[in-house]
């Protein structure tokens, strides 16, 4: 027994195989014990129903599970490590490692809260995982948690990074000049990923351009017309016009003016809003809105008839236009009425040809 406390009581650089003994049992407890607290607080937290604020529970969860096993080894060794007396070198490198490693995890626990965000935000508005302007976003993001994280371990280091900061601040105004139509375009793209104004497929009325969406690219975006080329559009440029996007209309306005001529009877004028209601509710996709008087023309009385495509055709926009028309000339035909000549677009009664002399009956007869 002597011999024993002899031997644990015996130095080697400066401690004692006692308190070695007690360094490695600190180590061996806690790299026990750690697992096992991040193990049952990530099944305490999903194990709790998010009633207030669900993001708040997911992002806690998935901090603790993404906790590095090597972060946990650090924070062992340096725990039993600090029961030991070392020589003063010997403890500022420890200092300076478990630094290292308590950045890193924070890095990684940037990036997993970014990445978090990026994919809650996606699956939120519904758009694609595959947009290269996601990439982008998650590439930005990653480098940027990187940079913060290496910029406060060199300041918690000792090391002035005020030099540092300005000399990279300068460099990156520098480029950013020399590449600013390309960065234009790519900011633009990461705009349209978060904004999200259109989506693959959607139709986009830009002034005289008409096409659909093809491929939203980092620099461009790319649209197929109706005439079937392809259009390629700077994402700097798109945004900086009035983008009239079809792709999301439930419905679609269809206005018409019909004029009917000045002879027609009080009566006609008052049964025809009825008669072009009927025609419109036996067209299948449409919906009647109104069908008014609204003044006198040049020509004659002048009816607004406004109809809602519940069912907008893309790259056909014309389609309801055509089965609306032929569908109120039809009823209105049937009505006795029609256009007073091909010259003139004016509705009028068709009045019933006059019966004239019969030749083979001869001359009539003088009184």
């Amino acid at each position: 027994m002597q011999t024993l406390q002899q031997l644990a009581g015996r130095m080697y650089y400066g401690n004692s195989l006692g308190h070695y003994g007690e360094a490695l049992a600190i180590f061996l407890v806690l790299l026990t014990v750690l697992p096992l607290v991040r193990l049952g607080l990530s099944r305490r937290l999903r194990s709790l129903k998010p009633h207030e604020n669900p993001t708040a529970l997911e992002l806690s969860i998935a901090l603790v599970e993404h906790t590095t096993r090597l972060f946990i080894i650090a924070v062992s060794a340096y725990a039993s490590l600090k029961s030991l007396r070392l020589p003063p070198p010997s403890d500022h490198i420890i200092d300076i490692l478990i630094e290292i490693a308590v950045w890193i995890q924070v890095a990684l626990w940037g990036m997993q809260a970014a990445i978090f965000a990026l994919d809650r935000h996606r699956r939120r508005t519904g758009a694609t995982a595959q947009l290269p302007t996601y990439a982008i976003l998650r590439f930005v993001s990653l480098v940027l948690v990187w940079a913060l994280s290496l910029l406060m371990l060199l300041a918690n280091l000792g090391v002035n990074i005020t030099a540092l900061v300005t000399s990279l601040g300068i460099g990156g105004v520098a480029f950013a000049l020399a590449i600013q139509n390309v960065l234009g375009d790519i900011l633009a793209s990461l705009a349209i990923a978060w904004d999200k104004p259109f989506e693959l497929g959607d139709e986009l009325h830009l002034g005289q351009t008409i096409g659909t969406v093809e491929q939203i690219g980092i620099k461009s975006t790319r649209l197929r017309s109706i005439d079937g080329d392809q259009i390629v559009i700077g994402n700097s440029q798109l945004l900086t016009q009035q983008i009239r996007n079809f792709g999301r209309a439930h419905e679609q306005r269809i206005t018409l003016v019909l004029t009917l001529a000045f002879d027609t009877p009080p009566d006609k004028l008052r049964a025809f809003p009825a008669q072009v209601a009927q025609a419109v509710r036996a067209l299948p996709g449409a919906r009647f809105d109104r069908c008014w008087l609204r003044g006198l023309g040049g020509a004659g009385f002048e009816f607004e008839l406004s109809v809602y495509d519940t069912a907008p055709t893309r790259t056909l926009p014309g389609a309801m236009r055509e089965q609306l028309l032929l569908g109120v000339l039809d009823t209105l035909a049937g009505g006795g009425m029609g256009f007073t000549s091909a010259s003139s677009p004016v509705l009028a009664l068709r009045q019933p040809p006059q019966a004239g002399p019969d030749p083979a009956a001869g001359p009539s007869p003088h009184p």
